[in-house]
C-alpha cells in the first residue's frame, strides 16, 4: 500500500510537471538541424543546440540579419558555419518548442578598421587587418557576391551606410555611374550630399565599423557604418540609420517586470519628424500595411539622434517582425532601387518579462501577441506556399488566427478555385497552414483622399487653456465619416491632460513656466481616419513661456452712489492655473483683488463687489501668477453702467 501511494505521488508530480508550461531560451552553437520528411517548403523539424533537442514548428522562418529563411531551406543551404543560434520558446508537456530562431556566426561579432585598399571586384582591405567583401548578391553596393545567400546585406534598406544612414558603395570602376566620385567632395568627412539619389563611394582612409561572417578566408559583411557624416536638406529626402528597435513584451503579472519599447536612430536631417509604424502582414498573401505607432523629432546636433521610449505595457497592438521608420512624408526611390525617406528595421531585441519573485513559477514566453507567429507570414518564401500559424504552437493553447483558411487567388486562366473544406496533410505529414482570405467579385472599394490639418503652431503663456482644432481640407468629404485620434508626440508630458483624444477639438493647460526659465516646446499629432480606410495626419507645436499674455476680458462694470459709491465688475481670462489671480484698478486708484467665481470650459471667471468706491469712468484688469504680474497689453473699459 505504501509503495502504491509513493508511486501515485510520483505519477501526480510527473503529470503536473509535464502539464506546466515553462519558458525556454538558449544561445549556443548549432550541433545539427534536420527538416521533417517531405517536400513542403514550410515544414518544420528539429535542431540540437548545447545538448538540447528543440522542435521547430511548421511555418517557422529562421531569422538572419537581413532575411528570413524557411527552416527547410536553412537545413540544406550554405550557412557559413559554425552557427550561433538563439531560440526563444517554451517547454510544453516536456517538449521544447521554438517560437523564434535567430542565426549568426557569432552574435557579438563586430570589428573596426581603416580602409587601406579598394578593388573594383568589391574587395575592401583593412590596414593590418582582413579582407572584406560586402555580401551583396544583387550587386547594389559593390561588384557583388552571392556564395552565401543567407547572411546578406540589406539591399532595400541601406545597411552599408554613413553615420547618418546614407547608402555607401565600393566603386566597380574609376567611372562607376552607380557609385560616382563626384558625389563625395574631396578632403572633408562632413558634407551635404550633392546628389541624394546616388550612393557615396567609400574611400581609402575611411574608418569603418562592421559585422559579418568568416567564409573561405574572407569576411563577408552584412552591415557596415562608415565614419562619414552625410547630410541632406531642402527637397532632398531624409535617410535614417537604426541602432535599436527593442520590444518589451507586455505582461501585467505582479511576479514579473517588463521592459519598455525603445526606438533609437540617427538621421541625415534634423528638420523633419520621425514616424514609427508597425508593418502588419496579410496572413494569406503576405501583403504589408503600415500601422502608426508613434513619432518624434530629431534632436538637432552633430549626430542628429532620435530616441523614443514608450511606457512599460503600452498598447501598441500586435507586435510585428519589422518596423518602418519614415523621415517626414517624402519617400523617393533612388537610382539603386533603395527607398529614401524610410528604413525598415527588424526587431533588434525581444525582451520577455523577467521573474522578480524568487521561488515563483517562471511565466511562459507569450507569442500570442506577435502577429506573424499567431496569424502567419503569408507567402513569405516568394511562391504560393502560405506560412501560417506555428504548428505545434509553442504554448498551452494556440490562439485563434485572424484568418481561418487561405483561398488561392482567382486567376482568369485557371478559373475559380474551390475552397478547401477538410483537413488535409502535406507530404511532411503535418496539416497545411491554415489561413483564409475572402475573394470579392468586384474591385475593392477605393479609399477616399483626406488631408489633415492640426492648426497653426502656437506660443502661449504657461497656465492658459490651449485649444487645438483639427480639420480635414479636401472638399466634399462628409464629416460624419471621419474619426480623430490625438496624442502628444514630443516634449514633457508631466501635467498635460488632454480634454479628449478622439474629438476634432481638444484642449489642455500647459504648466506654469518659472520666471527666467526657457520656453517649453510640445508637439501634438492628430490622425484622421475615413471610413474607407484612408488616413492622414498632421502635427502642431505649442510653445509655453512666461513672457506671453493671457486673454482677459472685462464683461461688465457698474457704479451707483449708494453706500458712498458701490462698484461691481465681472471679467474672465483663459489663465486657469490655480496660482493665478486677477486684480482691478478703478480710475487712478489702487489695485483690488477680485474673487474667482468659477473655472469652466477652460475659462476662469472673476467678480468684484465693494462699497466706498469713488465714482470712476474707466477700469483696468490685471492678471497675476503668484505675486508676478502677467505681461501684455492693457485691458480696460470705459463702459460703466449705472448700478
Amino acid at each position: 500500500m505504501q509503495f502504491f501511494l509513493k508511486a501515485l505521488s510520483l505519477l501526480i508530480h510527473l503529470s503536473l510537471t509535464l502539464a506546466q508550461i515553462l519558458p525556454f531560451t538558449v544561445t549556443g552553437f548549432l550541433d545539427s538541424a534536420q527538416a521533417n520528411v517531405g517536400s513542403a517548403l514550410n515544414r518544420g523539424g528539429t535542431v540540437t543546440i548545447s545538448g538540447f533537442t528543440v522542435t521547430i514548428p511548421d511555418n517557422l522562418l529562421v531569422e538572419f540579419p537581413a532575411s528570413m529563411i524557411p527552416f527547410a531551406e536553412f537545413t540544406g543551404g550554405e550557412r557559413a558555419g559554425p552557427n550561433e543560434v538563439t531560440i526563444n520558446g517554451n517547454i510544453v508537456g516536456g517538449q521544447i518548442i521554438a517560437g523564434q530562431m535567430f542565426i549568426s556566426q557569432l552574435s557579438l561579432a563586430f570589428a573596426t578598421g581603416v580602409v587601406s585598399k579598394l578593388d573594383t571586384d568589391g574587395k575592401i582591405t583593412l590596414a593590418s587587418g582582413p579582407v572584406l567583401r560586402i555580401n551583396d548578391p544583387r550587386a547594389k553596393y559593390s561588384a557583388g557576391y552571392s556564395s552565401v545567400p543567407f547572411f546578406t546585406a540589406d539591399d532595400e534598406n541601406p545597411s552599408i551606410s554613413s553615420f547618418s544612414g546614407f547608402p555607401m558603395c565600393v566603386p566597380r570602376s574609376a567611372s562607376d555611374a552607380q557609385c560616382p566620385q563626384s558625389n563625395r567632395p574631396a578632403g572633408v568627412t562632413s558634407f551635404n550630399v550633392p546628389e541624394a539619389l546616388s550612393m557615396v563611394p567609400i574611400q581609402v582612409g575611411d574608418y569603418v565599423e562592421y559585422s559579418g561572417v568568416q567564409f573561405q578566408g574572407v569576411t563577408l559583411v552584412y552591415e557596415m557604418t562608415v565614419n562619414v557624416d552625410i547630410k541632406t536638406s531642402g527637397t532632398q529626402p531624409g535617410f535614417v540609420r537604426i541602432e535599436d528597435t527593442i520590444i518589451g513584451v507586455a505582461d501585467t503579472s505582479v511576479d514579473v517586470e517588463t521592459a519598455r519599447y525603445r526606438f533609437i536612430g540617427l538621421a541625415s536631417r534634423s528638420d523633419l519628424p520621425i514616424s514609427v509604424y508597425a508593418i502588419d502582414q496579410d496572413p494569406c498573401t503576405g501583403e504589408e500595411t503600415d500601422r502608426f505607432i508613434t513619432s518624434t523629432n530629431v534632436i538637432p546636433s552633430a549626430r542628429n539622434k532620435f530616441r523614443v521610449e514608450l511606457p512599460v505595457n503600452s498598447n501598441i497592438g500586435l507586435y510585428t517582425r519589422n518596423y518602418r521608420f519614415k523621415v517626414g512624408d517624402n519617400v523617393v526611390t533612388t537610382s539603386d532601387g533603395i527607398k529614401a525617406g524610410q528604413y525598415v528595421q527588424p526587431v533588434t531585441e525581444w525582451i520577455f518579462p523577467e521573474l522578480v519573485t524568487p521561488g515563483a513559477t517562471p511565466p511562459p514566453l507569450v507569442f500570442d501577441n506577435i502577429g506573424p507567429l499567431a496569424n502567419g507570414f503569408g507567402t513569405a518564401a516568394g511562391d504560393d506556399t502560405v506560412f501560417g500559424q506555428l504548428k505545434p504552437w509553442p504554448g498551452a493553447v494556440a490562439p485563434k488566427p485572424a484568418v481561418a483558411t487561405c483561398v488561392k487567388p482567382v486567376t482568369s486562366a485557371a478559373g475559380p478555385q474551390p475552397t478547401p473544406t477538410g483537413t488535409g496533410t502535406d507530404d511532411s505529414g503535418s496539416a497545411p497552414p491554415t489561413a483564409s482570405a475572402t475573394t470579392s467579385a468586384g474591385p475593392a472599394p477605393s479609399q477616399v483622399k483626406i488631408i489633415a490639418f492640426a492648426g497653426q503652431d502656437q506660443t502661449v503663456l504657461g497656465g492658459v487653456t490651449v485649444n487645438l482644432v483639427a480639420t480635414q481640407n479636401v472638399a466634399g468629404v462628409v464629416g460624419t465619416a471621419l474619426s480623430y485620434q490625438w496624442s502628444q508626440i514630443a516634449g514633457p508630458t508631466a501635467g498635460i491632460t488632454l480634454s479628449s483624444t478622439t474629438s476634432p477639438s481638444i484642449s489642455f493647460v500647459p504648466p506654469i513656466v518659472a520666471v527666467g526659465a526657457v520656453a517649453v516646446s510640445r508637439e501634438f499629432r492628430v490622425i484622421i481616419t475615413h471610413t474607407s480606410g484612408s488616413q492622414s495626419n498632421d502635427t502642431v507645436v505649442v510653445i509655453s513661456d512666461r513672457t506671453s499674455a493671457d486673454n482677459k476680458v472685462i464683461d461688465n462694470l457698474t457704479w451707483k452712489s449708494s453706500q458712498s459709491g458701490t462698484a461691481t465688475a465681472l471679467a474672465h481670462t483663459n489663465l486657469v492655473d490655480s496660482s493665478a489671480t486677477m486684480r482691478i484698478v478703478f480710475g487712478t486708484g489702487a489695485e483690488q483683488l477680485m474673487t474667482k467665481v468659477s473655472t469652466t470650459n477652460g475659462i476662469a471667471s472673476y467678480s468684484f463687489n465693494a462699497r466706498s468706491i469713488a465714482r470712476y469712468t474707466s477700469a483696468e484688469i490685471r492678471s497675476y501668477i503668484g505675486n508676478t504680474r502677467v505681461p501684455g497689453p492693457v485691458v480696460s473699459s470705459t463702459n460703466v453702467l449705472p448700478g
